[in-house]
């Protein structure tokens, strides 16, 4: 039995159990448009602008690890949704990208909005391609999801003509296939790798997101406290592990000082980091200490020894890799070996305990400041959101460093971020809540990054989403000036930070959410912000509540 290929289209989301198409339809998604009305089981869950849509889906993709449906408009529409594309890739997320096409009876007229979509998206994808015969459309579609969903995970885009929607398709729908790409580790490299943890005399393990693909971080864990491993997180985009384990010692971070935060490992295992060692600005040499060893074990081939030799590179399931290593460990280690890790995980432990009440400390110390304390303003979200909430951005530059120190993430799904292109968290925050209903979601904002995706307000109020925003706001691109202070060093030259301070008129997101009769308060006084954020967290809908803090911006990063 035949199909109308839009309706095909229709049929094998459902085939692979799609529930929302994210989207911005235009003039060339009509065919697309017209079949979704047929399909009730899918939810449209429409943005103001492509950015949105983009984002929403990269929210729940992740928070789902399957890949997320978004489609938007032909050329202009994909290149407004291309800075959430390029977070897309940045972040691993799996997502599928649908774009209307003009109609190829008069493609070679270079008609109105026709472009090359596949060479326009290439770059920024893992795999771009065009239909080009309504019977290949489920073929591509199956492609567009497998490729997507298996690791390295990533967005693609597939091109839709709108007139090849109303061809036939005879092939049956069914759903994709998958390669299964949890293998184990070599055993001879997982032997070579135990006896350099046994030797070493300070090692260290750095997490990333692809631990996030499996129940890598559980085992990551038992492997840490058998070898007496502190671990720390690589450069990520989302949880990856219990930030309240004795032996996690914070992020590396990729504001530089990663020579400095690696400099006394003898050995750094990085699993699953994809490119361990990102950072946004230039430190020269290799972040890996003189004489250290290091071992990279992941699901992409890519990233690994691409820029830094290894003493190891080891293909596999990061999870199974860490099972493997943890008991070759338990089976080969001495009683000295065991004594010396045990003593290493106590000392992890005891200044893991000495960082977290120092942080207590500054807590105490900044609680009455005026302006806000980031500090104040993230022990108060502690307190005033539920255990399991599941939270969208950091805050910033201005919100990270309180958030690291004073909220811990103990299950999955508990923190995601952007952190490549702005305007992520906001619409962020509304694809995390539809991917996890029953946990609150709260979108920890910046007012600037804010105003790329502040169309988001509207979609959140259209289709009543559940989330709490708590705004950041120092009314500046506080990490331009921290830039600034960081190119200008020791030179007498003061800068005037131009193009970094908002000034007036202000960004005022309580303003702006008023718009569309979202419950929002702007709060000024440190006093005001346990009754403001707890009644945003009581709605049951939307809610906003915009924070004015400290901006300075003296401390380096």
């Amino acid at each position: 039995m035949s199909l109308i290929a839009k309706h095909a289209v229709m049929e094998q989301f459902l085939a692979e159990g799609v529930k929302y198409v994210f989207g911005n339809p235009g003039s060339t998604e009509l065919a697309f448009m017209d079949a979704l009305q047929d399909y009730p089981q899918l939810q449209y869950v429409m943005g103001l602008h492509e950015t949105v849509p983009l984002a929403m889906a990269d929210g729940y993709a992740r928070a789902t690890h399957v890949p997320a449906v978004v489609n938007v408009h032909i050329a202009p529409g994909l290149a407004n949704a291309m800075s959430m594309v390029y977070n897309a890739k940045k972040n691993g997320t799996p997502m599928v990208v649908t774009v209307g096409q003009q109609d190829t009876r008069f493609i070679a007229t270079e008609p109105l909005l026709a472009e090359d979509l596949v060479r326009f998206a290439t770059p920024w994808v893992k795999w771009a391609a065009e239909v080009v015969r309504p019977q290949d459309t489920l073929m591509m579609l199956r492609r567009a999801f497998k490729v997507a969903a298996e690791p390295p995970q990533g967005p693609v885009v597939l091109s839709l003509p709108q007139d090849l929607l109303d061809g036939e398709v005879d092939e049956p729908v069914t759903p994709t296939t998958h390669t299964n790409w949890r293998s184990r580790p070599d055993p001879a490299a997982v032997k070579r790798i135990a006896r350099m943890l046994t030797e070493a005399r300070n090692p260290l393990i750095l997490t990333g997101d692809n631990m996030a693909l499996n129940d890598a971080p559980a085992e990551v864990a038992r492997l840490a406290e058998v070898a007496g491993c502190p671990v720390m997180a690589g450069p990520s985009r989302q949880w990856n592990f219990a930030t309240d384990h004795p032996l996690y010692v914070g992020p590396l971070g990729f504001l530089g000082g990663m020579h400095e935060s690696l400099s006394s490992f003898d050995l750094i295992i990085a699993i699953g980091t994809g490119n361990p060692f990102t950072s946004l600005f230039y430190e020269g040499g290799t972040p890996i200490p003189p004489g250290a060893q290091f071992v990279h074990i992941d699901v992409d081939a890519w990233e690994m020894a691409k820029n830094y030799a290894t003493t190891e590179t080891v293909l596999c399931d990061p999870a199974w890799a860490a099972r493997d290593l943890r008991e070759a460990l338990e089976s080969s280690m001495s009683p000295g070996e065991r004594e010396a890790a045990k003593s290493r995980a106590s000392a992890i432990g005891e200044r893991t305990r000495a960082a977290r009440e120092k942080a207590e400390e500054q807590l105490k110390a900044d609680w009455d400041k005026e302006p806000i304390s980031p500090m104040r303003l993230v022990g108060e979200i502690r307190e005033a959101a539920p255990k399991d909430t599941a939270y969208v951005g950091s805050g910033g530059t201005s919100g990270r460093g309180p958030f690291g120190q004073l909220i811990q993430l103990t299950q999955a799904n508990s923190f995601f971020d952007g952190n490549a292109s702005l305007g992520f968290p906001l619409p962020g925050t509304l694809g995390v809540k539809l991917a996890l209903p029953d946990r609150p979601v709260v979108g920890l904002l910046r007012e600037g990054d804010s105003m790329y995706s502040i169309q988001g307000l509207w979609t959140a109020v259209k289709y009543n989403i559940d989330v709490t925003y708590v705004v950041f706001n120092n009314a500046s691109y506080r990490i331009l000036k921290q830039g600034m202070v960081r190119y200008l060093g020791s030179s007498e030259r003061k800068s005037e930070f131009m193009g970094m301070n908002f000034g007036e008129p202000a960004i005022d997101l309580s303003r702006l959410a008023a718009v569309w009769d979202i419950p929002s308060r702007r709060v000024e006084h440190p006093a005001e912000l346990k009754e403001a954020l707890r009644a945003a967290m009581d709605v049951d809908g939307p809610s906003l509540v915009d924070v004015v803090i400290d901006g300075s911006y003296g401390r380096h990063f």
